[in-house]
């Protein structure tokens, strides 16, 4: 199922996807883009999961009475963030 959606994209974004429409690699901007966007969303949807799961294990954790000190969980989960 195709749906239009208006947004704007860098300059070089829009230059690769008409670079790959006139080497044939694409047959439009569109769907040139579309490829970027479904090449790269297997890692995105790799970190979404993983950051899922870390915050079904913290509700997990709470309700079993564990308590969570203030601000450590957070420290915890932003030193994991840069490192990705």
């Amino acid at each position: 199922m195709s749906m239009s959606v208006t947004i704007k994209l860098k300059k070089d974004v829009v230059e690769l996807a008409e670079k790959m429409v006139k080497l044939g690699i694409a047959k439009s901007r569109s769907h040139a883009i579309n490829m970027m966007i479904e090449r790269g969303i297997k890692e995105v949807r790799k970190e979404v999961e993983f950051w899922e799961n870390v915050y079904a294990g913290v509700e997990e954790l709470k309700k079993s009475g564990f308590v969570v000190s203030h601000g450590k969980l957070s420290d915890l989960l932003y030193e994991e963030r840069a490192e990705r």
